[in-house]
Protein backbone atom coordinates (compact mmCIF):
# COMPACT_ATOMS: atom_id res chain seq x y z
CA UNK A 1 0.00 0.00 0.00
CA UNK A 2 2.58 2.57 -0.82
CA UNK A 3 0.55 4.42 -3.57
CA UNK A 4 -2.52 4.99 -1.27
CA UNK A 5 -1.38 4.69 2.38
CA UNK A 6 -3.39 6.04 5.30
CA UNK A 7 -2.47 9.47 5.17
CA UNK A 8 0.09 11.43 8.46
CA UNK A 9 -2.62 12.69 10.05
CA UNK A 10 -4.36 9.58 10.76
CA UNK A 11 -1.33 7.86 11.23
CA UNK A 12 -0.24 11.17 14.42
CA UNK A 13 -4.13 10.23 15.63
CA UNK A 14 -2.86 6.35 15.71
CA UNK A 15 -0.16 7.66 17.86
CA UNK A 16 -1.80 10.13 19.90
CA UNK A 17 -4.77 7.77 21.27
CA UNK A 18 -1.96 4.90 21.60
CA UNK A 19 0.28 7.16 24.09
CA UNK A 20 -2.51 9.11 25.89
CA UNK A 21 -1.74 9.10 29.14
CA UNK A 22 -3.39 10.89 32.12
CA UNK A 23 -3.17 14.26 32.77
CA UNK A 24 -0.73 15.19 35.23
CA UNK A 25 -1.42 17.88 38.29
CA UNK A 26 -1.07 21.82 37.53
CA UNK A 27 1.35 23.95 38.86
CA UNK A 28 0.85 25.50 42.39
CA UNK A 29 -0.26 28.78 39.82
CA UNK A 30 -2.94 27.08 38.72
CA UNK A 31 -1.46 26.77 35.24
CA UNK A 32 -0.72 23.26 34.02
CA UNK A 33 3.08 22.51 32.56
CA UNK A 34 2.94 21.87 29.34
CA UNK A 35 3.34 18.07 29.82
CA UNK A 36 0.09 18.31 31.24
CA UNK A 37 -1.55 20.20 28.71
CA UNK A 38 -0.31 18.24 25.95
CA UNK A 39 -1.68 14.92 27.65
CA UNK A 40 -4.63 16.70 28.34
CA UNK A 41 -5.20 17.67 24.75
CA UNK A 42 -3.70 13.92 24.33
CA UNK A 43 -6.81 12.85 26.18
CA UNK A 44 -9.72 15.08 24.51
CA UNK A 45 -8.61 13.68 21.20
CA UNK A 46 -8.31 9.85 22.38
CA UNK A 47 -11.31 9.92 24.07
CA UNK A 48 -13.05 10.94 20.78
CA UNK A 49 -11.01 8.77 18.64
CA UNK A 50 -11.95 5.62 20.60
CA UNK A 51 -15.82 7.11 20.91
CA UNK A 52 -16.76 5.50 17.36
CA UNK A 53 -15.48 1.98 18.41
CA UNK A 54 -12.57 -0.11 16.66
CA UNK A 55 -11.13 1.18 13.96
CA UNK A 56 -11.85 -1.88 12.04
CA UNK A 57 -14.94 -4.25 11.65
CA UNK A 58 -15.43 -7.44 13.45
CA UNK A 59 -14.24 -9.46 10.06
CA UNK A 60 -11.16 -7.20 9.89
CA UNK A 61 -10.12 -7.89 13.48
CA UNK A 62 -10.76 -11.01 13.54
CA UNK A 63 -8.11 -11.13 10.37
CA UNK A 64 -5.68 -8.77 12.44
CA UNK A 65 -5.52 -11.13 15.07
CA UNK A 66 -5.27 -14.26 12.93
CA UNK A 67 -1.95 -12.63 11.02
CA UNK A 68 -0.79 -11.19 14.80
CA UNK A 69 -0.97 -14.33 16.32
CA UNK A 70 -3.26 -12.24 18.72
CA UNK A 71 -6.17 -15.33 21.08
CA UNK A 72 -9.66 -13.69 19.60
CA UNK A 73 -10.48 -10.82 21.47
CA UNK A 74 -7.35 -9.85 22.54
CA UNK A 75 -6.65 -6.75 20.54
CA UNK A 76 -8.38 -3.65 21.11
CA UNK A 77 -9.04 -2.89 17.11
CA UNK A 78 -6.84 0.59 17.72
CA UNK A 79 -3.33 -0.81 18.75
CA UNK A 80 -1.79 -0.33 14.88
CA UNK A 81 1.40 0.76 14.07
CA UNK A 82 1.99 1.20 10.15
CA UNK A 83 4.90 1.62 8.71
CA UNK A 84 5.07 2.35 4.93
CA UNK A 85 1.94 0.49 4.17
CA UNK A 86 3.22 -2.39 6.63
CA UNK A 87 1.26 -3.53 9.63
CA UNK A 88 3.53 -4.39 12.81
CA UNK A 89 1.82 -6.07 15.22
CA UNK A 90 2.89 -5.97 18.44
CA UNK A 91 5.66 -8.63 18.80
CA UNK A 92 7.20 -6.86 16.05
CA UNK A 93 6.01 -9.23 13.20
CA UNK A 94 5.71 -7.32 10.06
CA UNK A 95 2.85 -8.42 8.16
CA UNK A 96 2.85 -7.09 4.48
CA UNK A 97 0.87 -9.40 1.94
CA UNK A 98 -2.07 -9.24 -0.31
CA UNK A 99 -4.82 -8.91 2.10
CA UNK A 100 -3.55 -6.51 4.97
CA UNK A 101 -2.90 -4.56 1.81
CA UNK A 102 -6.90 -5.00 0.89
CA UNK A 103 -7.75 -4.65 5.17
CA UNK A 104 -5.86 -1.17 4.98
CA UNK A 105 -6.87 0.29 1.93
CA UNK A 106 -10.74 -0.68 2.58
CA UNK A 107 -10.29 0.45 6.44
CA UNK A 108 -8.76 4.00 5.55
CA UNK A 109 -11.22 5.60 4.79
CA UNK A 110 -13.32 5.26 7.79
CA UNK A 111 -10.33 6.23 10.03
CA UNK A 112 -9.71 9.01 8.05
CA UNK A 113 -13.29 10.40 8.35
CA UNK A 114 -12.90 9.77 11.84
CA UNK A 115 -10.07 11.56 12.27
CA UNK A 116 -11.08 14.81 10.47
CA UNK A 117 -14.43 14.50 12.56
CA UNK A 118 -13.01 14.08 15.67
CA UNK A 119 -10.14 16.87 14.72
CA UNK A 120 -13.25 19.37 13.92
CA UNK A 121 -15.75 18.67 17.26
CA UNK A 122 -15.91 21.60 19.21
CA UNK A 123 -14.18 20.48 22.73
CA UNK A 124 -11.07 19.00 20.29
CA UNK A 125 -11.21 22.38 18.72
CA UNK A 126 -11.70 23.93 22.51
CA UNK A 127 -8.42 22.23 23.23
CA UNK A 128 -6.40 22.82 20.87
CA UNK A 129 -6.70 26.23 21.03
CA UNK A 130 -6.41 26.60 24.91
CA UNK A 131 -2.53 24.10 24.42
CA UNK A 132 -2.05 26.50 21.79
CA UNK A 133 -2.68 29.72 23.49
CA UNK A 134 -1.08 28.36 27.19
CA UNK A 135 1.79 27.56 25.12
CA UNK A 136 1.95 31.07 23.10
CA UNK A 137 2.10 32.66 26.64
CA UNK A 138 4.84 30.48 27.99
CA UNK A 139 7.10 30.98 25.31
CA UNK A 140 5.98 34.84 25.78
CA UNK A 141 7.10 34.97 28.96
CA UNK A 142 10.07 32.95 28.39
CA UNK A 143 11.82 35.47 25.97
CA UNK A 144 10.77 38.46 28.42
CA UNK A 145 12.44 36.61 30.99
CA UNK A 146 15.63 36.08 28.55
CA UNK A 147 15.03 39.76 27.22
CA UNK A 148 15.48 40.98 30.89
CA UNK A 149 19.11 38.82 31.57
Amino acid sequence: MKARSIPAAALAAFALALAAPAAAPARAGGEAPASAREEALSTVIDRGLRSGGSWFTAEERALIERKCGYAPGEWDGFEANLSDGTFICRDGRRVEDAEMRALLRAAAPRIEARVEAVMKRADVTAAIARAAEAAAAEALLGMEARRRR
